[in-house]
């Protein structure tokens, strides 16, 4: 048996399986740089059976450092591919995590249940069908070559439609939070097309978009795939900020039913003020966040200057990204607003409306 051999590539494909170490045989360290690396040399069991074998993990070339060293005990997935007749090669995929993650989902699912309860469960289920309209409508359209601008806009207001019905019920609530959400998006939507566009933005800002040029998907438009992208990321908090400002201008007027049409918009507003000024910061750290390797690489690289770096596509799709979602955001406040104060003052519905809600709560 051959440890981190490379197959051929004829050869019949690959098999995963779960995998536990049960024993370190040896271990050698060196120095790099300054670091301390290692190689391991690892004796594994399938997990359920008694097949044993031994695996390479790390070597001079690719090392493995202090945190990525394999502990007797830690679950593994291991890949099994025959490199000729009765030859195999064992090779670590990964550490296998699902348990940690299967648990978290747990425990996320029952605290949502607990706080929220009917509400929260529905929450839940409108979750769960988002996640389906996005992997069996929008992916496999975008995949078969479809415009992903349409794809998306149509995969958003089916997911807008189920969320925020699922989450708030058949009330006044939701319809207006759906129309602010659905103007919003198309605002932002042309937005970032005329953004895209000018900066003269390709879709390449990212390695897995890269890979995405070759192949059985060489076909799929990555400017259209980075403008979903955008919409599919402002949807997000859309229906947040959009429910909340209607929620609060019912609120008030229930309250103080003298309150005329300016008087309750701009007090609605100012707690909008606040909303946009909170959610704004989080989408920024958000992106910063999930992409904050990628600022260190750029800022310790001191041969290019600031202004080239800031000006790279990968960059400044993140700037796009983030700066139109959050001109999205503010758009959505002062909308979502004068909608639900216009249906207030027209109809009159804020007691009634308030009953609905409470009553779907429950």
């Amino acid at each position: 048996t051959d440890s981190f051999a490379v197959p051929p590539a004829n050869t019949t494909p690959a098999e995963y399986f779960h995998g536990t170490v049960i024993k370190i045989v040896d271990q050698q360290s060196f120095e790099s740089d300054g670091k301390r690396l290692y190689a391991q040399k690892l004796q594994v069991r399938r997990d359920g059976t008694e097949e044993t074998f031994e695996i390479t993990a790390g070597s001079e070339f690719q090392p493995l450092n202090e945190n990525q060293l394999l502990k007797v005990g830690t679950p593994i997935i291991v890949t099994k591919q025959e490199i000729t007749p009765g030859k195999f090669s064992y090779v670590i995929a990964d550490v296998y995590r699902l348990p940690t993650l299967a648990w978290l989902l747990v425990g996320f699912l029952g605290l949502v249940m607990v706080v929220a309860r009917r509400q929260g469960f529905l929450s839940i289920v409108g979750m769960v069908l988002s996640v389906l309209v996005l992997s069996n409508y929008v992916v496999p359209q975008i995949l078969a070559g479809g415009n992903p601008i349409i794809i998306t806009l149509i995969g958003s207001l089916i997911i807008a439609v189920v969320t925020v019905y699922m989450s708030h019920g058949w009330t006044v609530h939701s319809h207006l939070a759906l129309l602010s959400m659905m103007v919003t998006l198309l605002a932002v939507s042309a937005l970032s097309w005329v953004a895209v566009h000018t900066a003269y933005m390709v879709g390449l800002g990212s390695e897995e978009a890269y890979f995405l040029q070759f192949g059985p998907t060489s076909n799929i438009n990555l400017q259209g795939l980075l403008l979903g992208g955008i919409m599919l990321g402002t949807l997000g908090i859309l229906d947040d900020i959009t429910i909340a400002q209607i929620s609060v201008v019912f609120q008030l007027k229930s309250v103080n039913s003298s309150l005329g049409f300016y008087e309750l918009y701009e007090r609605a507003l100012v707690v909008g003020k606040d909303h946009v000024a909170s959610l704004t910061n989080t989408l920024i750290l958000a992106y910063a966040a999930a992409n904050l390797p990628l600022f260190l690489l750029f800022t310790i690289n001191q041969a290019v200057p600031a202004w080239v770096t800031l000006n790279s596509e990968i960059i400044a799709e993140e700037v796009i990204r983030t700066l139109v979602g959050s001109m999205g955001l503010v758009l959505a406040v002062p909308f979502a607003t004068i909608c639900a104060v216009y249906v207030v003052e027209k109809f009159g519905l804020a007691e009634h409306e308030l009953h609905a809600s409470h009553r779907h709560a429950h």
